[in-house]
């Protein structure tokens, strides 16, 4: 059970502070529960975004979201030090179409959640459970579909301290421009001095950040639970500038349920994703068996 609770901690630190650092936003307030400890190092990089000396003369940065697009964004993470661990890929497609918006996470489980705004309204869907539900903020606590939401990362990725512009270059055949940024902070923590390099690659054609790569590492020699750093990767793929219309449809077929409901099943859904990971990372903790221990196990021939 502790695993498992710590394996859901892990993983809202990381994912939601890696979401932020690589829009250069500013995390909520750090969770100081015991449980927390492994995060502390991840919930630390984004300090040295807001409060960091930069390394980089401060400069702009161009990027817009465009009225009409649809994309899959893909976030891969990966803890440095002694205790290397990476999680799955945590994928969500992505769409505008004026003022409508979708966003479709697909978990480690194969579950699927689905958050569209449509005339005005705010739903969560369900597919695997045919369910649906009129969204509140107070139903779910805050507005998670915002995190990786294109419009909220371009609008952070503007208010990056100290970012320089490096020039243009090619991506996966598309003309990008690309923007950097390194600083260090001092977090007060036991991860120490956190160095921070990252770089932020933006889309000609469309002005979407269409990847991001964040190194944020200890400089100090500090670490938590062997863990020292992170690396994380955000990458925007399979860019359409006209959406598919369909994508933006409410089922009709599928039951609606109350708000109390939805919560109750969405949160059943992130503690199985939850629970793969904290799985994963502890499988990586496990000390490799010594030859002489392989030896011994072997069968008597």
């Amino acid at each position: 059970m502790n695993e498992v609770k710590d394996g859901l901690v892990l993983l809202a630190g990381i994912v939601v502070t890696a979401i932020l650092v690589a829009a250069g936003c500013q995390p909520p307030p750090a969770n100081t529960n015991s449980t927390a400890t492994n995060a502390t190092i991840v919930n630390t990089n984004s300090n040295a975004n807001s409060n960091s000396n930069s390394t980089v003369t401060s400069g702009t940065i161009t990027t817009s979201e465009p009225d009409q697009y649809q994309a899959n964004i893909k976030l891969t993470l990966e803890t440095l030090g002694d205790q290397k661990a990476s999680t799955p890929p945590i994928g969500a497609m992505v769409a505008r179409s004026g003022a409508d918006r979708v966003m479709e996470f697909t978990l480690p489980t194969n579950e699927k959640v689905i958050y569209l705004d449509k005339g005005g309204m705010n739903y969560v869907i369900l597919p695997n459970r045919k369910q649906y539900a009129e969204l509140t903020k107070e139903a779910v606590g805050f507005e998670v579909r915002r995190l990786m939401m294109p419009e909220q990362i371009v609008q952070q990725v503007k208010a990056i301290p100290g970012i320089r512009l490096v020039g243009e270059e090619t991506s996966n055949g598309r003309t990008v421009v690309k923007y950097a940024y390194s600083g260090t902070a001092n977090t007060g923590t036991q991860a120490g001095t956190v160095g921070t390099e990252s770089y932020v690659l933006v889309d000609k054609e469309t002005s979407l950040p269409i990847r991001s790569e964040t190194v944020s590492q200890s400089q100090s020699g500090g670490n938590v639970q062997g863990v020292n750093g992170l690396r994380m990767v955000t990458e925007m793929t399979d860019i359409k500038t006209t959406p598919d219309a369909s994508i933006f449809t409410l089922p009709s077929d599928f039951q609606k349920i109350d708000s109390e409901q939805v919560k109750a099943q969405v949160n059943l859904i992130f503690n199985a994703a939850a629970a793969i990971v904290g799985q994963l990372i502890n499988q990586a903790k496990a000390p490799a068996p010594s030859p002489s221990a392989s030896m011994s196990a072997s069968p008597a021939r």
